[in-house]
C-alpha cells in the first residue's frame, strides 16, 4: 500500500483535531478520515472499500449456541479487493476518557489490539489479504506495558503466540474472543505485528500527545 495514504490519514486527522476536540471523537471518526485518505491515493470507487465486512467462515469457530437462531457473523471494519490491492484494517481509539484526570483501563486496550491483531492474521491466512492495525492513541496509553513484559512497552513492534496469549488469559483482563484463538491454536500461528507508521498528531484541541500508529500484521 502506498505510503502516501498514511500521511494523507495524519493531515486529515490532524484538520479534524483542529476543530474538534479529540475527547469528543470517536472510533468511527479515526475510521472515516482513513476510508477517505485510502480512496484519494489510490482512486478507489465507493464499492471497492467494504465497511464491517464478514470474516472468512473458516477464521473462527462458532460457538454453537442452541438457543441461537442467527448465525454468527463476526466482522472486520474495512476490507478492500481491487485487481491491484487486498487489504484488511482493524481501528483502535485509546486516549483518556471524559475524566480528564482519570486513569483508563491500559491493559484491556492492549488485550483489545492483540485481540483485533488475531482476528486480522486467522482472516488473511485464508484471504491472502494483506492486513493492518491502525490506532490512534494519547499519552494515557503511551509506554504501557503488560506486567508479565511478554511484548513490548506501546507502542512496539509485537510478537504474538500461544504462550502469550495463554499467560494474559490467566489474568483479569482476559477478554479473548476464542472463537478465533480457537483457529490460531490449531493453525500454531505466530503473529508478527511492525510497525510502518508512528507519528504524532500536531493541532490545536490536543491536550495530550497523541500519535496515529500503524502496524502491518503478518502471521508466520
Amino acid at each position: 500500500m502506498d505510503d502516501q495514504v498514511f500521511d494523507r490519514y495524519k493531515n486529515l486527522f490532524e484538520e479534524r483535531c483542529g476543530k474538534i476536540r479529540l475527547l469528543d471523537l470517536g472510533e468511527d471518526s479515526v475510521r472515516y478520515d482513513f476510508f477517505i485518505a485510502l480512496s484519494d491515493i489510490e482512486n478507489l470507487k465507493p464499492c471497492d472499500i467494504q465497511l464491517e465486512y464478514s470474516i472468512h467462515k473458516s477464521a473462527f469457530k462458532e460457538r454453537l449456541n442452541k438457543n441461537s437462531k442467527r448465525k454468527e457473523k463476526p466482522q472486520i471494519d474495512l476490507v478492500v479487493e481491487t485487481e491491484k490491492l487486498k487489504l484488511n484494517f482493524e481501528f483502535g481509539l485509546f486516549r483518556q476518557n471524559s475524566n480528564e484526570e482519570g486513569s483508563i483501563n491500559k491493559t484491556a486496550r492492549t488485550v483489545k489490539m492483540i485481540n483485533d491483531m488475531v482476528r486480522l492474521a486467522v482472516d488473511s491466512h485464508f484471504t491472502k489479504r494483506e492486513s493492518y492495525f491502525i490506532c490512534v492513541a494519547d499519552d494515557k496509553m503511551l509506554g504501557h506495558q503488560l506486567q508479565s513484559k511478554m511484548l513490548g512497552k506501546f507502542p512496539s513492534d509485537y510478537e504474538i503466540n500461544k504462550e502469550l496469549i495463554k499467560k494474559q488469559k490467566e489474568k483479569k483482563t482476559s477478554d479473548f474472543d476464542d472463537r478465533f484463538l480457537a483457529v490460531f491454536n490449531d493453525l500454531d500461528l505466530t503473529i508478527k505485528s511492525k510497525i510502518v507508521f508512528n507519528q504524532k498528531v500536531e493541532a490545536k484541541l490536543i491536550n495530550l500527545e497523541t500519535r496515529i500508529i500503524i502496524w502491518n500484521v503478518k502471521t508466520e
